[in-house]
Formats: C-alpha cells, structure tokens, sequence
C-alpha cells in the first residue's frame, strides 16, 4: 500500500514538548530590549550630564572635564566641542527650540551658547560656588540655576542678570525640574534632604516642601504637573503636589544611590540611573519596574530622547553609550514603489509579489506543499519499524526515540521492532536503556521495552561478553533506583531479625508495598528477571565449560 506524501494519510510523527518554566517575554520587556548599543564614545573624564535636545533631529550633549560635546545620527556623529571653560562643567541643557545651550560647573559662571555654531553669546555672574543644575524655562527668555551655594537664582537671558534669587535651602542644590504646566513654577532638591517647590511669582518665597529624608540627587516633575518624584540615597519617593504634598509611593529597586531621572516622550514611562550599573524603567500608573537594563560602570548621567528612539547613559569612567531602537519596517511593496521596482537578479526581485493580496474575483490555485519527513518518519510510514527504531537511536535524541517507542507501541510493533537481531544491532538498544532508564520521564516506557528484550533474547545471554556487561550495567541502574528491602529496616537488633524467616518475609512485603507506593513496581519486577536470567544462563554456561573441562 502506497502512500503519497503530499496527502494527508499519514501523518507525522509529532514529538511532545515539556512546559517551560520561564514565563515568555511580555511586549514591554520585547520594546526596550530591541535598543541596541549604536555607539560607545570614551571621555577624557566622568560624564556628568545628558542631555537632549527637545527640537528635531534630537541631538543630544554630554559634559565631562571641561568640555561640552554635541552629538548627532544616534550618537554616531560628534557635531562639536565646546570648551569655553577652565574647570569641570557639571551640567548643561538646550532651551526648547534646541538653537541655545546654557553649561555650568566649577567656574560658578554661566555661560550661554549657540548650540549651531558653538560661540558665546553670555556670561552671568552671581553664583558664589560650583553651579551643578541648569535649566531654561518654556518662555525661552529666562532659565534657572543651583549651585553649592545653597540659591537658586532664576534669570534673565537678555539681560544676562539675575532677577531672582530664591533662598531656603541649607545645603548644596544639585538639581532643578521645572513644571510641564506652568513655566513659573520650579522644584530643586538639596543636600538638606528637601525638595522646594517655586514659583517665581511669588517673589522668592517658597510655596512648599517635601523631606525626602536623604541627600537629594535628582528631581522630576511629570507630564500634567501634578507629581513631583524625588531620589536620593537608593530610594525614589512619588509626591502628590496638587494634595498638598502627600507622599504617595515609595521604591527602593537599586542597591546603590540613585544619580538621574528622566520620562520618555509619551510620559508613560519613568527611568532611573544608579551607581548599581543599572537602568529601570517604571510604571508610572503602578510604579512597578517593567524592565531593566545593564551597564559596565555606576552611571552618573542619563537621558531618553522625545521620539524614544535613543537612550544615551553617561558613567564615571567616561564612557558615553548610545542605545537606540530600530525605525519600523517599511512594507516591501512600498519601498519597490518608491524606487521604480527591484533591480533584476536581487533577493527582492525574487520576492516580488508575495504580500500582494488576491481579489475577490480571482481565481485561487492551492499548492499543496510536499511534506517533509525525518528519516525514522520514512521508515514508520513504510511499516520498517527495525529501521525506523534504529533511525530513532543514530539522533542521540532521548526524546525522539520514546516519541518513535511510544508509536511502536501504539501499532503494537515492538516486538517486531526488537527481533530479529545480532549482536552488533542490539548493543545501541541496551546502551541506550542503560543511560536513560531511571529518567522519570522515559521510566515507565523503557522498563517495558526491557521485559520485551529480555523475552526475545533470553536464550543468548551468556554467549556474547558484550551483552552480558551491558545487561548486568542495567541490572545495577535499576539497582541504584529501586531501594533494597533490607534499607527499609530499621532500628537495634536488625542482624538478629533478619535471620528469622518470619522477619525476612515482612520485610519483603514491605519492600514491595514502598515500591509500589512509589510507582517503582515495574522496575522492581525488571531487577529481578534481570537478575535470576543473567545468573541462571550464567551459571548453566559456567557448568557447562567444567563439565567439558572434565
């Protein structure tokens, strides 16, 4: 009886899958592990600060030593140095059309520059320490600044003067966020363990405060203006401002301080950077960590861009890596519209045409596609069950070859599948009932084919020294896995019992009954056939060469 293969009477042999014990990769987790490292840049000195541009093409700048340095095309292009300063800048940042930067470090002077050709435009003079957080406001014409003098001083670019200088904190200011909301109001956190909320039209007073309870790093006010989020030590804390400053959620994810804070341009999204090597994103509706990332070194800076494409982190070492994301895939037929069709002889000239739709009224021609099968397919759909089982073993595939028994034993071929052989075609059988036997998963299954293969060759045990080591190999697997009766003995005068006949014979039955229990009641009865077969032909061959002898 013949078969074709392209229909569907025989069907393939089907291996089972066992469950897997990690749980699969949720969309989430898929979108931010498929921002790779585009480019790796090493400064002369740590990076303090990342920053991007807010303006297209998302240009981004880092500080390190005393030099700005723009990038551009996701980090691969080093547009310019700035390196108007003569000691370490800390902190830099673009106004929102991304045509002027202003820096700030050791110098205590701000300065003022035009992001497109990197000259000077101000100076201003008022900070009396290190100025470590700059930022402009929404309005473009004024920004704010904090320094290690403990002031914040709000600005006025024109004019280059300080027309505000807001006083409260008792320690150093090293971070500023202004409000998404409204351009007057701005929040700064301090070595006080306080974030101070502003509002420049209030004359320089400040209109509320949170204590973080440690040193504050970093300071964000999210999309709408309603949350402020603060970090300091390893701990970020989530304050309610439009509820008079309640403290809503507290998450200590990292084990070592926290150095930045940043939201992705949707502002679904909160990141975090640590001294820990480590990047978390977070829920902001939950507040949960979705996903983290790894880096070499403690990361002091970081920054996302507005169109979530690139993920630029800066670290002591001064190493600046470029993390971005694939633009999505255009359609194929469009690309070959908008260059006039593939070129002849090309991969896409061979493709042509597949993800074009047919219409209704077409006419559909089905291709039934011929079926593959593996060798041992081939010889079960032959009815060769022999070489269908031997197909199986040459894999070295356990699970293959209980897939192709359990078959067997389905068409209730097994027996013809194991007769009929020689030494050499049973020596792969045994070594493979020898290695996978006490393997929970196979147990059952091959305790089986062993009764069988004992039925079948019986009668050649004791005639190939092969074979014979092999069969007493298994008898000392099943061994190892079925307990011995006298183990389940236990207590003082044990030797004394167990010359008692009675004793002897409880102590079996119990044997039997914990065998049973434990579901080894077929490799039970599997050691014993083993072993009275191999010592009875044994010991029959053995009287068999003395007798000759004499």
């Amino acid at each position: 009886m013949e078969w074709e293969e392209s229909g569907g009477a025989y069907k393939r042999l089907e291996l089972p899958r066992r469950p897997k014990t990690l749980a699969s990769a949720t969309p989430e987790q898929k979108y931010w592990r498929r921002f790779k490292t585009t480019a790796v840049t090493k400064a002369y000195a740590a990076v303090h600060c990342v920053a991007f541009s807010p303006a297209a093409p998302f240009d981004f700048l880092s500080t390190n030593s005393t030099r700005v340095q723009i990038y551009g095309n996701k980090g691969k292009t080093l547009k310019r140095t700035i390196s108007r300063f003569k000691d370490i800048v800390y902190t830099a940042s673009f106004r929102g059309d991304g045509k002027l930067l202003v820096a700030g470090g050791e110098e205590k002077d701000l300065k003022v520059f035009d992001a497109g050709t990197g000259g000077m435009l101000r100076m201003m003079k008022g900070h009396t320490r290190a100025v470590h957080a700059t930022g402009f406001s929404d309005d473009k014409v004024h920004l704010m600044s904090g320094g290690d003098d403990a002031t914040v001083r709000f600005w006025d670019v024109s004019s280059g003067q300080a027309t505000l200088t807001l006083e409260g904190h008792s320690d150093h200011v090293r971070c500023l966020a202004s409000n998404p909301a409204s351009s007057d109001v701005w929040a700064s956190g301090s070595y006080d363990h306080t974030v101070r909320l502003w509002d420049v039209r209030s004359q320089g007073e400040s209109v509320m405060s949170v204590n973080h309870g440690q040193p504050v790093q970093a300071t964000l006010i999210l999309r709408g203006g309603g949350v402020l989020v603060t970090a300091g030590g390893n701990t970020m804390k989530v304050w309610d401002l439009l509820g008079g400053g309640k403290l809503l959620q507290t998450m200590c994810n990292h084990s070592k301080p926290i150095t930045c804070l940043a939201q992705d341009g949707d502002g679904g999204r909160l990141l975090s950077g640590s001294l820990d090597h480590h990047l978390k994103v977070y829920d902001v509706q939950e507040y949960k960590v979705r996903f983290s990332m790894d880096y070499t070194q403690p990361i002091l800076a970081m920054g996302i861009s507005p169109d979530r494409n690139t993920i630029a982190v800066g670290m002591s070492d001064g190493l600046l890596t470029v993390r971005s994301r694939p633009l999505k895939d255009v359609n194929p037929d469009q690309q070959t519209k908008r260059r006039g069709g593939p070129r002849a002889g090309t991969f896409h000239y061979f493709i042509r045409g597949q993800s074009q739709q047919a219409d209704e009224d077409d006419y559909r021609v089905e291709r039934v596609r011929k079926q593959r099968l593996q060798p041992y397919d081939k010889f079960l759909k032959a009815f060769n069950y022999g070489g269908a089982l031997d197909a199986a073993l040459a894999t070295g595939q356990a699970q293959v070859v209980a897939s192709v028994l359990q078959e067997l034993y389905v068409r209730d071929g097994v027996r013809l599948a194991l007769s009929g052989r020689d030494v050499d075609a049973l020596l792969p059988i045994l070594k493979f009932l020898c290695k996978h036997i006490t393997d929970s998963h196979y147990t059952a299954l091959l305790t089986d084919t062993s009764m069988t293969l004992l039925d079948l060759y019986t009668v050649i045990i004791g005639r190939s020294e092969l074979v014979d080591e092999l069969l007493v190999k298994l008898r000392w697997r099943v061994h190892e896995q079925v307990p011995s009766p006298l183990s389940q003995h236990t207590g003082s005068g044990a030797p004394a019992s167990r010359r008692r006949k009675g004793v002897a014979r409880a102590l079996r039955l119990r044997w039997r009954a914990a065998c049973h229990r434990e579901g080894l009641h077929g490799l039970m009865h599997l050691r014993v056939c083993i072993h009275t077969r191999v010592c009875t032909h044994t010991h029959v061959r053995a009287q068999g060469l003395t007798g000759a002898g004499d």
